[in-house]
């Protein structure tokens, strides 16, 4: 049987479950970790949740959910880079503004970050390090959220003003650099079969793109992980 529940619903249980590993990871209890830690292994619920709320993907789904979990994390980790490049060539406020916020929607619908960090928040190994390694998620998803909330409220029109592109770049960078610490407490071996669908997948795009003549220019980024 299919769970279903409300949208208002979804976001206040997963909202309620956030918030509290966030301020237990803040507090200095020495049972802090034990309790971050039932907290994140009761994860399942607000996966089922997720996963009941979620319209129906255009491509299939890894099937196993960790893989599947990495792969888009890896994705959000390419589309940083991307948008850093858009950042760094854009002159006039108006025009990255238009061209970001339809990316980073795309970005923040498809791969929804933070609901990753949560879901693999289960698989941080070794045990002992959930605090740290769920710290790192939620302040990766945290400056992902703050270059979304600047490119829609912040930018306005005419030249770039002083530090502004340096904002959404400093974010950008610390949502990808956070999201290796996160990703470096998973099992490498899936986080390795992760990102090569990443590259084979980019590999077979540009193959597409090459072979037609009016599919434009195809001008991927590094792949991150491939200058560390």
């Amino acid at each position: 049987m299919t769970l279903k529940i409300s949208s208002f619903l979804y976001i206040c249980l997963v909202s309620l479950l956030l918030t509290t590993v966030l301020a237990l990871s803040l507090t200095n209890s020495p049972n802090r970790r034990d309790a971050i830690q039932r907290i994140i292994l009761a994860t399942p619920i607000a996966t089922a949740l997720t996963q009941a709320t979620q319209p129906a993907l255009a491509y299939t789904p890894d099937p196993d959910p960790l893989r599947e979990s990495l792969y888009l994390m890896s994705r959000v980790q390419e589309a940083t880079v991307q948008q850093e490049r858009f950042v760094n060539k854009a002159t006039e406020q108006d025009v990255l503004k238009n061209k970001m916020k339809l990316t980073l929607r795309l970005v923040e619908k498809n791969y929804r970050l933070l609901d990753q960090i949560t879901f693999a928040a289960e698989y941080v190994t070794p045990t002992s390090a959930l605090v740290d390694a769920t710290t790192a998620g939620f302040e990766s998803a945290e400056a992902l959220q703050n270059a979304i909330d600047y490119v829609k409220s912040d930018l306005k029109s005419g030249p770039f003003e002083k530090d502004q592109k340096e904002y959404i770049t400093s974010n950008l960078t610390e949502c990808r650099e956070r999201l290796f610490d996160f990703l470096s407490y998973m099992p490498p071996d899936k986080l390795q079969a992760a990102r090569k669908r990443v590259e084979e997948e980019n590999v077979a795009n540009r193959d597409e793109f090459d072979g037609d003549s009016d599919a434009g220019v195809y001008n991927p980024v590094v792949l991150p992980w491939k200058n560390r």
